[in-house]
Formats: structure tokens, sequence, C-alpha cells
């Protein structure tokens, strides 16, 4: 089974164990015998479609925040190590490692993460932070992490400038990479980032940059 049959399986068994819990997916389609439930895309959601199933993780995110429902934390973790799975695959990367990365980041982390995750394929756009619609890149970091609470500076330098320099040893998935004029998310292995990089392109994850200039740090402290 391919990673992407993969994510919709687990998508498919979230939405139907989840009874009550309303499971929103980009780009899912069920297999004809499968009783599949509604499913359309979230306004403000980019255009790929793990950008559908990150922002079903935040719903889900937010339900176990609201209940304390252990079932939906569950169905979290599932689709988060789906999520994992199949940004690691796009990168020729370690499948367990990057599963492995995200589960340990704390939960600031986890929700910063998937949060910019819902904005995959939405186009790079200067001086916006418009989910669905555009971000530069410190537009996405910013959105993105004030989805977890924490609130930046609107400025890549003025971000890690103010968080906590760590080395790639002690960074956790989510925090910030930086260098001179432009600022991304590490997603925990190797040189693997998301980003909103420069106009033409839209928001993607990559293997990001050699550069003995850049710095890591975690805007949470």
């Amino acid at each position: 089974m391919t990673i992407r049959h993969t994510l919709h399986a687990t998508i498919l068994s979230v939405a139907l164990a989840a009874g009550a819990v309303t499971v929103s997916v980009a780009g899912a389609s069920a297999a004809p015998s499968s009783p599949a439930p509604s499913v359309t895309r979230s306004s403000g959601v980019g255009n790929d479609a793990l950008a559908g199933y990150a922002s079903s993780a935040l719903d889900l995110w937010a339900t176990y925040s609201r209940t304390g429902s252990r079932p939906a934390l569950d169905q979290f973790d599932s689709i988060r190590d789906a999520v994992a799975a199949e940004a690691a695959t796009r990168l020729g990367l370690d499948v367990a490692a990057m599963q492995a990365a995200w589960s340990e980041a704390d939960t600031e982390h986890q929700t910063a993460l998937m949060a910019a995750f819902t904005q995959l394929g939405t186009p790079y756009k200067g001086y916006t932070a418009t989910p669905g619609v555009g971000f530069d890149c410190s537009g996405l970091t910013s959105w993105a992490w004030a989805q977890a609470g924490v609130s930046l500076a609107r400025q890549s330098r003025s971000q890690i400038n103010n968080a906590r320099a760590v080395t790639r040893e002690t960074a956790q998935a989510g925090d910030l990479v930086f260098y001179p004029g432009h600022v991304m998310m590490w997603l925990g292995v190797g040189k693997a980032i998301v980003h909103s990089p420069y106009p033409g392109r839209d928001v993607e994850v990559t293997n990001g940059p050699s550069r003995k200039t850049l710095k890591v740090g975690d805007p949470t402290v």
C-alpha cells in the first residue's frame, strides 16, 4: 500500500471511528466499498492533499483540548504520524525518524508544525499572512506559531533573534531555522523544512540549504 493510500485509509478509519468528530479532508477519496464520510476541502487550507490532513489533525487536537477525549487524541496521533510519513517519503528521508521527531516534540511545536502543513500549496505573497491565500516566509511562521498560542514578530530576523538559540541536537520539530533574509520551520530530521520560499512558488516541504550561517531557535522561550 502506498503512503498516500495509507493516508486515505487512516482518515477514513478516523472519520468512521470518531462519530461526532467531523473530519474535513483535502484531496481524499474512498474506495467504492467503503462507507465514506462526506469529504470537502476546508476554506483557508492550501492546495495540497497533506494540507487537508493536517487541518483534520488540528480539528481533532482542538476536540481533545476542549473535551479531553482520548479517542480524539489517538486519532490526532494517527494522522500526525501519517502526515510525517508522507513528508519523509517525499523528501527521501527515514519515515520512522520523522515520525519520532514529531511525536517527541512538545504540544506547542506539534500544533505549530501541523498548522504550517495546513498551508502547503498556498502561494508565496510578499507582506501577506492569509491562510489559503498567501504567505511570505515570516508570515507563515508567525501564523503557524500563533495557532499554538505563541506570538512572533513579523520580521524574519526579529523572529530568530527573539527565539532561544538551540543546536540541531537539542532542537524540536517545528523550531525556526534562519539564514539572512529567510525563516523556515525544521521538520526534525536532517535538513528537512517547511517554508514559503519566494514569488512564483508555494508553501512546500523540502530539504533546506546547507549553510554555515544557519541559525536554529525555539520561539516558545
